[in-house]
């Protein structure tokens, strides 16, 4: 069986993700960058050694620097201009006007000057022009940037595709390995959710890869065996104690009713009888304990809302009047997947809680859903201080309370015994306690 994944391998995944495309992303930065350097590098040095064969050219042609520009050189194309020292051009092709006006700016330089504007980069320098009319000028050369461009753009796109796809390949490889590993982790954890305290020699299986799997299915077979003695022990011993209690109640039972058959009547007939069914209430409620801490199946016996309701106020003829019942005509026929007793065990240390704190009045209440009943058991009294669940542990009550505080950690036991559970709905303004239990 497969469980749904969980946040721990969405969390690797989308990391994985993320690392992967942050690698990718340094690594398309990184060629850019590089790309950009190795730009400017190869133009500028292809300028410069246009500039100096140019320049070279002009300096020592005798037919003036007409018949220089004229040679055969792959260097001399249609970007280059020359000026006279007064910056008047003497040669120069015929461009666009926005870069005629660099080339015309670049040509009363001094020194070597580098400039890059509209997508060209321009290198000046000044010359001395041979020929006939010799003198002193600038030369100037350009070269468009355009095809370096759309070279580092296709290579720029080129990166971006593969990260994608290295991402995304990445990120898949790593689900699918994930998926693999975590898979028997999760097989087990849905087999612990189906094992109950009844399954006690159940134990998961070891794969025998000799991997982490298999050591954490050993390690925790281990502990199950320690939990399984635990358990076993915890029985035994509410065995034994089940039955120390039932001998000395058969004895004041037997008793009674040996008193019962010598009395001749009056008040002390009723107190003989009521010792007879309080006995016969404990031993049920012996027998109802000990099969709830052997972990027994109780679904499938009915009841109803009304009958459990009914056990319970009736086990509660002192309450002075404080004890109401509020329960709708259709909610109290609901049948509940539980017994009469072991449901009214689970009530009962609600109704008593109730009165103990109560200002004035306890009401019982019940709503339906569709799958499960709740019974509501409010009070009018102070309210709940700090968390609720703090008050269904072993042991827990207040200075004033009689009891052990063991009332509301068995109503809960018994509840979820059942099927049910037992929450604190409202802490204040009533402060009230619900049972739900699955509906037969």
């Amino acid at each position: 069986m497969r469980r749904a994944g969980g946040p721990l391998r969405t969390r690797i995944v989308i990391t994985t993700a993320l690392v992967s495309a942050l690698a990718m992303a340094a690594m398309v930065s990184t060629v850019v960058l590089a790309l950009n350097a190795i730009t400017h590098n190869s133009v500028d040095a292809s300028l410069s050694d246009q500039l100096s064969v140019i320049s070279s050219g002009i300096e020592n042609s005798a037919n003036g620097p007409e018949g220089a520009l004229e040679a055969p050189d792959d260097s001399i194309d249609d970007t280059t201009w020359l000026y006279d020292q007064d910056g008047a051009t003497l040669i120069g092709p015929r461009v666009k006007a926005r870069t005629q006006a660099v080339a015309d700016e670049l040509g009363q330089v001094h020194h070597r000057t580098r400039v890059v504007r509209n997508e060209r980069v321009f290198l000046a320098a000044p010359v001395e022009i041979g020929g006939p009319t010799p003198g002193s000028g600038v030369l100037v050369v350009s070269r468009s940037l355009e095809p370096y461009e759309e070279t580092r753009t296709q290579i720029i796109i080129g990166l971006v595709l593969l990260g994608l796809i290295v991402t995304a390949g990445a990120t898949g490889i790593a689900a699918w390995t994930v998926g693999r590993t975590l898979t028997p982790v999760e097989d087990m954890a849905a087999l612990a959710d189906e094992w109950s305290e009844q399954a006690l020699d159940a134990r998961f299986e070891d794969p025998g890869s000799g991997d982490e799997i298999a050591h954490l299915a050993r390690t925790l077979n281990i502990l199950l065996d320690r939990v399984a003695g635990a358990l076993r022990s915890e029985q035994l011993l509410t065995s034994e104690l089940a039955h120390e209690l039932r001998t000395p109640l058969t004895g004041i039972r037997g008793e009674a009713e040996l008193a019962l058959m010598k009395a001749t009547g009056g008040p002390e007939v009723e107190h003989l009888q009521q010792v007879v069914a309080l006995v016969d209430k404990m031993g049920a409620t012996i027998t109802a304990l000990l099969q709830i801490a052997r972990g027994g199946e109780h679904t499938g016996t009915r009841t109803t809302v009304r009958e459990v309701v009914t056990a319970v106020l009736d086990a509660h003829p002192g309450s002075n009047g404080r004890l109401l019942e509020d329960v709708g005509a259709p909610d109290r026929a609901v049948t509940l997947a539980a017994t009469t007793e072991l449901a009214a065990r689970a009530m009962s240390p609600l109704v008593d809680n109730a009165l103990r704190h109560a200002s004035s009045r306890v009401t019982v209440s019940a709503s339906v859903a569709d799958r499960t009943a709740s019974i509501h058991v409010s009070d009018d009294g102070p309210g709940l201080v700090g968390d609720p669940e703090n008050l269904f542990g072993a042991g827990t009550r207040d200075d004033a309370s009689p009891g052990a505080g063991l009332g509301l950690a068995l109503a809960r036991r018994v509840a979820k015994t059942l099927g049910g559970q037992v929450d604190v709905t409202s802490v204040a303004d009533p402060t009230t306690f619900t049972l739900t239990l699955p509906r037969s």
